[in-house]
């Protein structure tokens, strides 16, 4: 397994276990203002990344950014119904769930222990329950779980495009524009331009593309079937900022539910990249 592969998905995964921090930190009052605001975020990492991936536009990339500017409100939406610590499991779960079909059935990609992916698909699915349990469910949680999973389908393709296309970094550029150019007529629609609020969205984007950096590297020298689970284990770190930090879950009970389902999960993981 190439060690640098390896690393990369790892930076991905912390990166990417702490981008929604900053804007939970301020508040999720207007998704549109930090969608808008982490577009700036994002196209502000890219330029100098392009200075040595270029500054290509491809239509590849930009369909890679609308996908992930989709899934990302979806999940701005249900961090805020539902919190940090229950959005990332589900979020993650999905995303590794369509990213292994993907690998499997489009890029061809093979196992060696097969009966170990299938084993490690497993243990991430059952892990979601144990998350949507750690708590009794009120229509608005219902929902964000629900936003919470439709935003993992959608982003566990948001990088397909320029894999198909043999473009993953030629097409950082063009996808990190992608989000910036959808998320400004977003947050002028928003007319919310509070300092915090942008500065914490104009962080986040900058985390996550650090993060979208090191995946593609990842993907690129070890494939999507073992890079994007790995960095699905953002997870790990997610919930520890919602319940450590945030305090987003206090009974005990349903602080272990939701550890025992991120642990599940990441086990899933773990199956996959021995398999």
């Amino acid at each position: 397994m190439n060690g640098i592969g390896l690393l990369s998905a790892v930076v991905s995964a912390i990166s990417w276990g702490t981008f929604f921090v900053p804007v939970r930190k301020v508040n999720i009052v207007n998704v549109w203002q930090l969608q808008g605001a982490t577009g700036i975020g994002v196209l502000l990492f890219a330029i100098p990344v392009g200075i040595f991936w270029g500054f290509d536009i491809l239509p590849s990339g930009l369909l890679s950014g609308a996908i992930w500017t989709a899934g990302n409100i979806l999940a701005l939406y249900s961090v805020r119904l539902i919190g940090l610590a229950r959005t990332s499991p589900f979020l993650a779960g999905f995303s590794i769930l369509v990213s292994f079909m993907w690998g499997i059935l489009f890029f061809s990609e093979k196992f060696n222990y097969m009966v170990l992916a299938i084993a490690a698909i497993g243990l991430l699915l059952a892990g979601l329950p144990f998350v949507s349990n750690a708590a009794k469910s009120s229509m608005g949680q219902k929902k964000g779980y629900l936003l919470a999973a439709a935003s993992g389908l959608i982003g566990g393709s948001y990088v397909i495009p320029m894999q198909a296309t043999h473009s993953l970094q030629s097409g950082f550029f063009s996808s990190s524009l992608s989000i910036f150019a959808i998320g400004i007529p977003l947050l002028l629609l928003s007319r919310r331009f509070i300092k915090k609020e942008l500065a914490a969205g104009i962080l986040s984007g900058s985390l996550f593309n650090i993060g979208s950096l090191g995946v593609l590297i990842g993907i690129s020298l070890i494939g999507i079937t073992v890079a994007y689970p790995i960095s699905q284990t953002a997870t790990l770190f997610a919930v520890s900022w919602g319940i450590l930090y945030f305090r987003e879950i206090v009974r005990r009970n349903n602080i272990l539910k939701v550890i025992t389902g991120a642990a599940l999960i990441l086990s899933g993981a773990a199956l996959l990249v021995i398999a």
